[in-house]
């Protein structure tokens, strides 16, 4: 063998070792910030309506969280409704903390990359590779967050969301569990499954979304947070809210008063 033909196959396996350890890198990277994601959420569906601003920013500390003011309603004139308008005043919160977990950064409020040079510079490679690359990669873009809602110095709501892309479209799972409803029409209710349209920066997508008041059962509040948290890091992806959220979906086909504003797919 030439000299020439053994630098190029030198140079060949030290290419596909470091794609190789680059692989594994980002499969355990990916594999690290989906566990701590999984932890975020778990801590914070143990959070009650009416804790104590104090007993809730050890969790914030934890995992980076920020604190934001909502801005306030528009005037009452302005509303042609209202009762609901009468009914959102007594949601506003003081202020509300957000937190965020994702493994190659999250927009900011103000539109700004989140992260280090590294993590933003993974961001522009993942926007440039096809999807199903970037699953194969161990690239998969999804990102997680809880946002705390404060008034009185007592939390007023909680809630958990996760979006992640799927195989052929974005997907959504979101609950949120407060001391009321967020509309006045639906106040009489204690548990609601509900759906969204996601409009994300690269593509659409579907969102399943739970509300709980305190009054909701043991049964309705675990399945609401519920979710297949494979459809992080798996390589085939999910496809579709059956994937995402199989039991909320069995939940309503046994008890289709808990609809909201959605049509359930048929899950096989």
């Amino acid at each position: 063998m030439s000299r020439a033909r053994s630098l190029v196959l030198r140079l060949l396996i030290v290419a596909l070792l470091i794609g190789a350890a680059v692989w594994v890198s980002l499969r355990a990277y990916g594999e690290y910030e989906a566990h701590r994601a999984m932890s975020m959420l778990a801590e914070a569906s143990r959070v009650q309506i009416g804790d104590t601003e104090i007993s809730v920013l050890m969790l914030v500390k934890r995992y980076g969280g920020y604190k934001w003011t909502p801005g306030p309603l528009s005037p009452r004139e302005n509303w042609v409704d209202k009762d609901e308008y009468d009914y959102q005043r007594n949601l506003v919160a003081d202020y509300r903390y957000n937190l965020e977990v994702s493994p190659f950064g999250l927009l900011t409020t103000d539109g700004h990359m989140q992260g280090s040079r590294v993590t933003r510079a993974i961001r522009t490679a993942i926007n440039a590779a096809p999807a199903r690359l970037r699953a194969i990669l161990g690239m998969r873009d999804w990102g997680t967050a809880v946002d705390l809602s404060i008034q009185g110095g007592h939390v007023q709501s909680v809630s958990g969301m996760t979006l992640v892309e799927g195989r052929s479209e974005w997907l959504g799972h979101e609950w949120r569990f407060a001391n009321a409803m967020p509309h006045h029409d639906m106040q009489a209710r204690v548990f609601v499954i509900d759906s969204a349209i996601l409009e994300m920066e690269n593509g659409g997508g579907t969102a399943i979304e739970s509300l709980l008041t305190p009054g909701a059962s043991a049964q309705e509040v675990q399945l609401a947070r519920k979710f297949n948290a494979a459809c992080l890091n798996s390589i085939s992806g999910c496809d579709g809210l059956c994937d995402v959220a199989p039991r909320a979906l069995e939940y309503l086909k046994q008890h289709p008063e808990a609809a909201g504003n959605i049509i359930a797919p048929e899950c096989h």
